[in-house]
């Protein structure tokens, strides 16, 4: 039985050493991207443990799979580490241009590292690249003519700032590490350069890790990889879509480079729309539009399931269609100004609702307001009821079932309703709300933002952000029996109303510390502000400022002023749930305990 993987701790000698050294950047891979701090950085390392000799000094793993796309070819694809083979290859050739006669007086050591050993470390018996870059059609060319070339490194011009920082030319990132090198290495002297080339050679291990397949290699990458998997599955889709499309125009070289211009002008340009939503990664957008497509649960992995979607169809025209999704997402939900989708930015289960959303948007569903509406109603009720994704998983995907089938809203509607009805939601959500408890929970302050809005009259509210600047603030203190102006609280009211949703307000971060435990009049002076503070901006709190002007309750926090402000509040909510709160209002028994 093969094994999966088979880890070997190699040289940097035998890593570059032998026939089965011959090593390919694949297509699904980013392109070389380090800059001077990274290269500084690996020189640094590897300088100051020789300079401390070291024995056998780690430099890092590297994973390889059997090549994807040529199961016969020599080269093995690197799924890990590329940056540092790219560099180590770029550190080969400055020797090789530089250096000549390194350690060519050295005889009494014959594994001493000479011009000879370098060349065989950047080619097979003189013929092969050790290592090849299909990042890009032109990157390998780039690579050839800057630093694999014989001679290549010595004309190097020092690219400016900007060059070095564009990621789509990893040319300019190829010069700016091997001039580094360069002068790195002329700062040794020659006897001591030719030790530090020994050292690098033989005493710098590297683990190569050799996996049976690529998916098992990308999976071991993940486990491994704490900082996160910089190959994704949008890499691998990517990579899938161009050998179809190399392989469709194989016998018509100029229609396969219009083509695959074509290709890479689209993914690019999906990538910088995708780069502007700071909720969503590429990646995220494939399981979105995997969602889209499938309307059900992945069976396999999200990449297979995306190449068995995409098998018989025209890479160019599912990355068009690819890219109109990503500008739809863009336009009409990261951009929109509609307080009510606003909301959804609140919730859980985001790959869920904006699933449902863009394909509503991506087939021009007629009632789109009303799914809005419907939409967000059900999350919440979930949310509020303490559930988690696994009770609104189907029926997400059921929802852009029925869409993709252009079933009528109602009916869309009743899959909600009995839904609700089958795990008994509403019942809970009543619970929830009228509960003396509520204020140590997540959606409390979403649900008050979502009422802000609504108390917002105007068509484009600003977005309130859910950050550390947006406090929760308790208008009947937690510490209220500090103050003797709150001496008519009694311990009735405080088991009642203290926690409840009636006590509970938004207040930006100033103004909610100023707050925080004073007696009631001064803390409508914070809410008020002064000649150097606005007046809070959330209308939520400005109508207990308004009441106390007013003198509604004798300005006073009192249990007639928490029981108006929690019919308002109920009245809200049962518009925006569109629930019938009627029995949860009879405060003469509420579902509070007392």
């Amino acid at each position: 039985m093969e094994e999966s993987f088979k880890p070997r701790s190699l040289s940097i000698s035998e890593l570059f050493g032998d026939t089965k050294s011959l090593y390919k950047i694949p297509k699904y891979q980013r392109p070389y991207k380090w800059e001077s701090e990274q290269v500084e950085q690996l020189w640094d390392d590897i300088m100051e443990s020789y300079e401390n000799d070291v024995t056998n000094y780690f430099l890092g793993s590297v994973i390889t799979a059997s090549s994807y796309d040529d199961p016969q070819s020599p080269y093995i694809d690197v799924v890990d580490g590329q940056q540092r083979l790219t560099t180590l290859m770029i550190l080969f050739c400055v020797l090789r241009d530089h250096f000549p006669d390194l350690n060519q007086n050295d005889s009494l050591n014959p594994i001493s590292v000479n011009i000879d050993i370098i060349r065989s470390a950047i080619t097979f018996n003189g013929r092969a690249s050790r290592l090849r870059l299909y990042t890009h059609s032109s990157h390998q060319s780039d690579f050839d003519a800057y630093i694999l070339d014989e001679g290549a490194t010595k004309a190097l011009v020092v690219p400016y700032k900007y060059q070095i920082r564009n990621d789509q030319e990893p040319k300019f990132k190829f010069i700016n590490t091997a001039l580094i090198f360069r002068d790195k290495l002329y700062s040794i002297d020659k006897k001591n350069l030719g030790s530090f080339i020994n050292y690098l050679f033989y005493q710098v291990k590297i683990i190569r890790i050799d996996c049976s397949s690529r998916d098992f290699a990308i999976k071991l990458f993940q486990v491994l990889n704490n900082r996160g998997l910089d190959l994704t599955s949008a890499d691998l889709i990517k990579s899938f879509l161009l050998e179809k499309l190399y392989k469709k125009y194989r016998d018509d070289p100029s229609t396969s480079k219009l083509k695959e211009d074509s290709f890479m002008s689209d993914w690019n340009e999906m990538e910088q729309i995708i780069k502007q939503c700071d909720d969503m990664s590429m990646n995220d957008l494939f399981i979105i539009y995997a969602h889209y497509l499938l309307a059900s649960n992945q069976k396999k992995s999200l990449t297979e399931e995306l190449q068995n979607l995409f098998e018989g169809q025209d890479p160019n025209q599912v990355i068009a269609s690819l890219k109109s999704f990503s500008v739809n997402y863009y336009e009409k939900i990261y951009c929109s100004k509609d307080k009510n989708i606003y909301s959804f930015w609140y919730l859980r289960w985001s790959n869920y609702w904006k699933a449902i959303l863009m394909t509503a948007i991506t087939l021009n569903y007629k009632d789109y307001s009303e799914l809005v509406f419907e939409l967000r109603r059900f999350y919440y009720l979930y949310w509020i009821a303490g559930k988690t994704l696994s009770q609104v998983k189907q029926t997400s995907f059921n929802i852009i079932k029925a869409l993709k089938e252009h079933k009528h809203i109602n009916y869309l509607k009743a899959i909600f309703e009995n839904k609700l009805a089958s795990d008994k939601i509403i019942d809970n959500v009543i619970s929830e709300l009228t509960s003396n408890m509520v204020d140590k929970e997540a959606w409390i302050k979403p649900l008050l933002i979502l009422i802000e809005y609504d108390l917002t009259d105007y068509s484009n509210p600003i977005f309130i952000h859910l950050n550390n600047d947006l406090h929760l603030e308790h208008v009947l203190p937690k510490k209220y029996k500090n103050f003797t102006e709150w001496g008519y609280i009694t311990d009735h009211i405080e088991n009642k109303w203290l926690h409840s949703i009636a006590n509970l307000t938004l207040l930006s971060g100033k103004k909610n510390i100023d707050a925080s435990n004073n007696p009631f009049n001064i803390k409508m002076v914070v809410y008020k502000g002064s000649h150097t503070s606005n007046t809070t901006a959330f209308r939520l709190s400005q109508k207990i400022l308004d009441d106390f002007h007013q003198k509604t309750f004798n300005q006073q926090w009192n249990e007639e002023a928490l029981k108006d402000r929690y019919f308002c509040l109920l009245e809200r909510l049962e518009n925006l749930l569109a629930l019938d709160l009627s029995s949860a209002k009879q405060i003469a028994s509420p579902q509070m305990e007392e």
